[in-house]
């Protein structure tokens, strides 16, 4: 008989990274809250809004064709209707004003088989607090017991990267291709990647001058192919 694998009940949540190129979210409301939402997804996936209507900001991104907008009074929905605006979804979103509305959506997108997120409570899905910068990207999540602390962590975190950091992602991905090309031994060029990542002149020259800090990556890069 075999033993099922342990579970941590406390925090049933993991963190994913997930491309959402082509994909829909359907967020059902316009209000505040939805426009955070769309505001999230717009540059990344297809975005439907469901709503009455549309806060100004959002009114100007269906102008724009930045996202698509179905006027519908969500307390007057059928559930077949709610279903048809769900039908295409990757993600849900139930961000409307009317909690027993956010309920309804959230049980029915479940019915479905499609993530939902409930904007109200940590349910299926959470959406964390988000720093992007270049190609760093940094999700930052409490599992929906304090906002106010995840806030706190984002700001922290923020004023911790290094202004350099940007840089050091173009460079290390430069590197890192580079290398693949004469290097097969995939040990070596991360210990090459990681010589150039903590030497500290290169740092200095990120923010002055790339193109020296590129040389001086590519002379570590030849003093390991020569050892």
């Amino acid at each position: 008989m075999s033993v099922p694998p342990l579970q941590d009940e406390s925090n049933p949540y993991l963190p994913l990274m997930i491309d959402f190129t082509d994909k829909t979210v359907v967020i059902f409301g316009g209000g505040a809250v939805g426009e955070r939402k769309v505001k999230r997804f717009a540059k990344k996936a297809l975005v439907t809004v469901v709503s009455s209507g549309l806060t100004p900001d959002l009114q100007q991104m269906e102008k724009a064709d930045t996202i698509l907008f179905i006027e519908k009074d969500l307390s007057k929905l059928t559930d077949g209707e709610i279903f048809d605006c769900m039908s295409d979804a990757f993600l849900v979103i139930a961000a409307t004003s009317d909690s027993a509305v956010n309920r309804r959506i959230v049980s029915m997108a479940k019915t479905a088989g499609v993530l939902v997120n409930d904007t109200e409570k940590a349910d299926e899905v959470i959406i964390p607090s988000f720093i992007e910068r270049s190609g760093l990207q940094i999700a930052i999540s409490s599992s929906g017991e304090s906002p106010a602390v995840t806030k706190y962590a984002r700001m922290k975190i923020e004023e911790a990267i290094d202004g350099n950091l940007e840089q050091m992602i173009l460079l290390q991905n430069e590197m890192r291709e580079y290398l693949k090309t004469i290097i097969p031994e995939q040990k070596k060029r991360q210990e090459i990647l990681w010589e150039i990542m903590n030497d500290s002149e290169i740092w200095d020259l990120l923010s002055a001058d790339f193109e020296k800090a590129r040389e001086k990556a590519m002379m570590i890069s030849s003093d390991f192919c020569d050892l």
